[in-house]
């Protein structure tokens, strides 16, 4: 069971994004690819990266699928899909999350979320969009098991 969790609401916001299909540990490029875009672009960013887990973590890692987003300081709302090469733009709608913390590799990642999901089951939330890891060290120099992270769970009332 996760220490301590909060119900946090989030205002909408721009992403840059990227999916990803395969181990985990090919997220710090994608990070990498991404800031590199958003300088070249001229855009600024409003946040740490962010992981999107679309699938099971317990899948073998040639079957896992993630997306990596990075907020945008942005006046107007920007919409662009991303191609294979190319990142796309999104607006993330206002949402309510539940989060906590993590520490340590996205290799132990699922075993967080379980705990994660155990506490939103018991009060009464439902998931309402796939589960997210705001990457609060530098993911290209900081070694994996001594990452630390936020989870968050995009979640509604269960009526």
């Amino acid at each position: 069971m996760p220490e301590m969790v909060a119900l946090k609401k989030l205002p909408a916001q721009t992403v840059v994004y990227k999916s990803g299909k395969g181990p985990y540990d090919l997220i710090p490029d994608t990070v990498q690819e991404l800031n590199l875009w958003i300088k070249e672009n001229g855009h600024t960013p409003a946040g740490q990266p962010i992981g999107v887990f679309l699938n099971n973590p317990y899948l073998p890692p040639e079957e896992l699928l993630w997306e990596v987003r990075i907020p945008l300081k942005t006046s107007a709302s920007l919409s662009h899909p991303h191609t294979d090469t190319a990142p796309g733009l999104k607006e993330i709608p206002d949402r309510e999350v539940l989060v906590t913390t993590h520490e340590g590799s996205l290799d132990t990642l699922g075993s967080a979320l379980q705990g994660l999901i155990r506490f939103m089951v018991a009060n009464g939330y439902r998931l309402a969009a796939p589960p997210e890891l705001v990457f609060l060290k530098d993911l290209v120099t900081t070694p994996a098991h001594q990452l630390e992270g936020e989870i968050r769970l995009t979640v509604e009332k269960r009526a």
